[in-house]
């Protein structure tokens, strides 16, 4: 498992996917934090080598209002090995984007942040039952959706820099399909 990026490169694109910048996010090394893995559940039990650890990265950008908006992109390589219904985990890259609309934009809109973060492990064969409602400040409306992840970019060059123009693929589930 890599260590986190120190930077994060971001890359914004517009309609297009033209590349308009690449930005160099650094870590925030005072916010890294272990995280206990708290189970309610008593169908499972914490193997010791199990870790969960976080960063912040945090950035100011101002981006002139452009028809079509931007997409905001972030890339790495790769997967834990213990993933099962992934046929390559360990090749198996994600990207992680973000849209800024015309509107959003014009409204200088801002973003949701969730109540609470799932929980770290669940076990098999029994329900998840998770609240994960969110809070915005502008009191918009929040629709959720489950979609496939997209895949990303490969062991070979694991953390693309500036990341790769899109669109991307989903990432290719083992049978039985998830």
């Amino acid at each position: 498992v890599p260590d986190f990026d120190d930077p994060a490169a971001i890359g914004i694109y517009d309609l297009n996917w033209n590349l308009i910048q690449n930005i160099q996010v650094p870590r925030d090394k005072t916010s890294e934090d272990t995280l206990s893995v708290i189970l309610d559940d008593p169908c499972l039990v914490v193997p010791p080598d199990v870790c969960v650890n976080r960063s912040t990265y945090r950035t100011v950008v101002n981006l002139p209002f452009k028809a079509g908006g931007y997409t905001m992109v972030y890339q790495r390589c790769c997967r834990n090995k213990l993933i099962r219904n992934l046929p390559n985990p360990l090749n198996t890259g994600i990207s992680i984007i973000g849209n800024l609309s015309e509107k959003s934009m014009r409204e200088c809109n801002s973003s949701a942040v969730f109540n609470k973060w799932p929980p770290l492990a669940i076990c098999v064969h029994h329900p998840v039952d998770f609240d994960h409602s969110a809070t915005d400040p502008d009191g918009d409306s929040l629709v959720y959706r489950l979609c496939t992840p997209l895949n990303g970019p490969d062991s070979l060059i694991p953390q693309p820099n500036p990341p790769n123009k899109g669109p991307y693929p989903e990432v290719i589930w083992k049978d039985p399909p998830y």
